[in-house]
């Protein structure tokens, strides 16, 4: 019953604008959600749509949809806390 708590997650399909750039000074792809949709540990968004390939100098705004999956309360709480754990490794430094 607690593996199945864990996995169970939620979905929300929410309109997007994709911003991409592949230009010299920048190489990016940005998500902004439409609606005002608050992530938590744990969630996870997903694009839909057909692969984009953009050619060198080219930026690119396009509408598309996003697949929101919400992680249940027990993920979020794992996510949380493994997430402290691991939060050393972010910050590896090192002088050559």
């Amino acid at each position: 019953m607690l593996g199945v708590w864990f996995f169970w997650s939620r979905t929300e399909r929410i309109p997007c604008t994709l911003d991409l750039e592949r230009t010299h000074d920048h190489f990016h792809a940005h998500v902004q959600l439409a609606q005002e949709v608050f992530c938590e540990p744990g969630d996870e968004i997903y694009v839909d749509g057909e692969p984009v390939s953009l050619a060198y100098g080219e930026t690119r705004t396009m509408e598309s949809e996003a697949v929101v999956k919400r992680a249940s309360s027990l993920r979020r709480w794992w996510t949380k806390l493994v997430g402290r754990l691991e939060f050393h490794e972010l910050y590896d430094v090192g002088f050559e």
